[in-house]
């Protein structure tokens, strides 16, 4: 087994591990909620940036006390382990405004917080906006400077935290690229190294996934497949299409391996710099991207073959975009599977129709 392989697996198995070490040697932890958050101000505040991790699915007795059943199952995780007191180590949390489900999760535990019905650190607020105009990009960045603040970022190694996070964009880069070849590594393990990745240290992760990339030998062959619709809670998916012989080449959504963006390039100021490319990053459910389009270019990049929707019954972003997608499919042909009202712990059968499609669309290639 690889040290990357070690470090992911060692990461699923206690997320908050590496981040807990770090408070308990005196460091500052900086929670995230979003694949939209600056992380680059976290660490230029001198603090260990971490994504707050969900739980496996089960029972959440007590944000059920609290939360309508309209919130999606991984913030009602994060409710449930930060109403627990898991979270009682870190100094605060950002959440997205980009994100319905994390922008509402801020609002409730602020006020379960002002009516002492709770604790756990400060939430914060990243109140970016993602219209595509001027207006909104002068917006974010005054957002993104008010954050700084709220943080303690230091603005004289801002540059140095985004060349930092460069290097795991290009790292995330070149392993989509490894998924575009005839033989690619596998969906699973490539969906729980995106997992993993903001649970860990960065540079040994980094370092681990660097020299993966270097010697790694993909074998995987078979029906090439894109995942898209909600963020599943595991790799359960990604390997109910291997168990039948396929492949899952690519994600799409808030959860797809890309999610960080292209490297960002600082031209002046690296604050502006920061602030442009969240603004235009087309995650989250207030983007203004084409979803439809952008899934029709991932299904030609990897030369997909398929592809399988699975969507939540709470989800109330990618949902949108379904119809859109499903027509931009069948106008050029593409098979689809169309899992909607999805249970987050997939006990709901759709294993068992991811892998008869994955066959049946494998016994017509």
């Amino acid at each position: 087994m690889s040290s990357l392989e070690i470090s992911v697996n060692d990461a699923l198995t206690d997320p908050t591990a590496p981040a807990r070490a770090v408070q308990r040697a005196g460091g500052r932890v900086i929670g995230f909620v979003g694949a939209d958050v600056p992380v680059e101000l976290i660490v230029a505040a001198d603090a260990f940036p971490l994504l707050l991790p969900a739980q496996a699915p089960g029972p959440t007795p007590r944000a059920d006390a609290y939360l309508e059943p309209s919130f999606a199952p991984l913030e009602r995780s994060i409710a449930e382990q930060w109403l627990r007191g898991s979270f009682d180590f870190l100094e605060s949390v950002v959440f997205s405004r980009a994100h319905d489900s994390a922008q509402r999760l801020y609002y409730y535990l602020c006020e379960l917080q002002r009516r002492k019905l709770c604790g756990g650190p400060q939430p914060l607020l990243y109140d970016l906006a993602k219209i595509s105009r001027p207006s909104s990009a002068d917006y974010t960045h005054g957002a993104t400077q008010r954050l700084a603040q709220r943080l303690g970022t230091r603005t004289d190694t801002l540059s140095a935290s985004i060349a930092l996070r460069n290097r795991r964009r290009e790292l995330l880069r070149q392993l989509q690229g490894r998924r575009r070849q005839t033989a690619a590594p596998s969906g699973a393990l490539v969906e729980r190294i995106g997992r993993a990745a903001d649970c860990c240290d960065a540079n040994q992760f980094d370092q681990a996934l660097a020299q993966w990339l270097a010697v790694a030998q993909p074998e995987h062959v078979g029906p090439r497949l894109v995942l898209a619709g909600s963020a599943p809670a595991d790799a359960r998916l990604h390997e109910a299409v291997e168990r039948a012989g396929g492949l899952v080449v690519a994600e799409v959504g808030d959860h797809a391996l890309e999610r960080l963006g292209a490297p960002i390039v600082c031209d002046g100021d690296p604050m502006a710099a920061l602030s442009r490319h969240y603004h235009a990053l087309p995650y989250g459910s207030r983007a203004s991207t084409d979803r439809a389009l952008e899934l029709l270019g991932q299904v030609r990049a990897t030369r997909a073959q398929a592809v399988i929707f699975w969507l939540l019954e709470e989800e109330e972003a990618a949902i949108w975009d379904f119809p859109a997608q499903q027509r931009q499919l069948r106008e050029h042909g593409i098979p689809m599977l169309a899992l909607t009202r999805c249970r987050w712990d997939t006990s709901d059968g759709a294993l068992d129709s991811v892998r008869a499609f994955t066959l049946k669309h494998g016994a017509q290639s």
